[in-house]
């Protein structure tokens, strides 16, 4: 009996860890996102994925924004910023 209790509440206690959400480490370009305040400028209509139309085109969009408003971001962070950018609005194949 009570190795059974204790099998029933060691496999309770597994479903329930099983069943809690995982939290999900933030993409490193949300983070870029937010420091670089780029929703200063792009606050009316945040992203439009009509105007561009490729990773490869968003890429030079973020450096050139990078280039303007001196943002400081290295290459690798212009990467990371556009590729949230993608995963979270543009959805484009790289």
């Amino acid at each position: 009996m009570k190795k059974t209790l204790l099998t029933s509440l060691s496999l309770a206690g597994s479903i329930l860890l099983l069943s809690q959400p995982v939290l999900a480490e933030p993409h490193p370009g949300q983070e870029l996102h937010e420091s670089s305040n780029c929703l200063k400028c792009h606050a009316d209509k945040p992203y439009n994925p009509d105007k561009t139309t490729s990773f490869e085109m968003l890429v030079k969009r973020v450096q050139y924004c990078n280039d303007n408003l001196n943002t400081g971001l290295f290459e690798d962070e212009v990467e990371e910023l556009a590729d949230y950018l993608n995963e979270t609005y543009y959805h484009m194949p790289k």
